[in-house]
């Protein structure tokens, strides 16, 4: 039996760090415990709200809404490519002439296009890549005829990387999530746009119609705890059989709300798991192992509380 390294990170450098409501208050995965009482005697309460904090790896709380600090936006990529030529189109596909940076080795294969500026009209149009270089884009077009005029491609779907402060963002953590953009000169450089990569000092957003410019603007995520964080409570089983593998009935011993409130069911004990989505956290995939301790559930980070209802 192997068992992976523990998850550390947003991606692969962060933690969840969920307290309990035993004293002395730990967050050290099985010292976080939670004590509900079904009537509330003894002391002990009957609900548990979880508060979890999400920190980076030098412990700073990463809190979504948050408005993160920019500085400078880089113009998108791919970018608008100036074209001189188009020829006539065979099999389905037409070749267009122009400087296409960073086209090397069929890097926009897959992109959208849009074309403009070619006198023929059926030149132009949105078009998908099937190949690209440094000088020519492949496009499908079955209706393309030879022409030599300046035209431009525009992809509908590029990237551009916004400079700031970028709190949480180490290791892509913040890929996925979808930003409200404001505070540039530039109308394209604002709006709202989901990120595809981030760093600490980087946030790499879906805006293919960035100009480069320097000022200052914020980033502020449209995500919130509540349908970032999921909470999931394990029920318990009665033991039957054997004390190696534990089988029979469920026992819900507690429950836990979307938003993180244990509330006590009945005698015994469980545990509650909270997770946060990543997207690079790629070992352990219980799915197919069919065994967890085999490896960590993917594409979330989590931490558990020991969950003991009393009478």
């Amino acid at each position: 039996m192997s068992i992976p390294s523990q998850t550390t990170g947003l991606g692969v450098a962060a933690k969840i760090v969920v307290p309990g409501n035993q004293l002395p208050i730990s967050t050290k995965p099985g010292y976080n415990n939670v004590t509900l009482s079904l009537t509330g005697a003894n002391g002990f309460p009957t609900t548990f709200q979880l508060n979890p904090n999400i920190e980076d790896v030098a412990g700073n709380e990463y809190t979504q809404g948050t408005a993160l600090v920019l500085t400078a936006v880089a113009a998108s990529a791919p970018g608008v490519f100036t074209l001189s030529a188009v020829a006539a189109a065979v099999a389905g596909v037409a070749v267009y002439t122009g400087t296409i940076t960073g086209g090397g080795s069929n890097a926009f294969e897959g992109y959208e296009f849009t074309i403009a500026g070619f006198t023929t009209a059926a030149n132009n149009g949105t078009f998908m890549c099937t190949a690209s270089s440094a000088t020519t884009l492949t496009l499908v077009n079955v209706n393309a005829v030879a022409e030599t005029h300046a035209g431009t491609a525009q992809a509908i779907i590029g990237t551009a990387v916004y400079t700031g402060t970028i709190t949480g963002g180490g290791s892509n953590a913040l890929a996925g999530q979808t930003f409200l953009v404001a505070g540039f000169a530039g109308a394209n450089n604002n709006g709202t746009f989901v990120a595809t990569a981030s760093s600490t000092t980087t946030l790499t957003l879906e805006n293919g119609i960035a100009t480069a410019e320097t000022h200052a603007g914020t980033a502020t995520s449209q995500e919130s705890a509540t349908n970032l964080l999921t909470y999931v409570a394990y029920p318990a089983k009665t033991l039957s059989g054997n004390t190696y593998q534990p089988s029979g009935t469920t026992v819900a011993v507690a429950t836990v709300s979307s938003t993180g409130l244990i509330t006590a069911v009945a005698k015994g004990g469980i545990e509650v798991e909270v997770s946060f989505p990543t997207f690079n956290n790629s070992i352990g995939d219980i799915v197919s192992s069919g065994n967890v301790m085999n490896g960590l559930p993917i594409n979330k980070i989590y931490a558990t509380v020991n969950v003991t209802v009393v009478a």
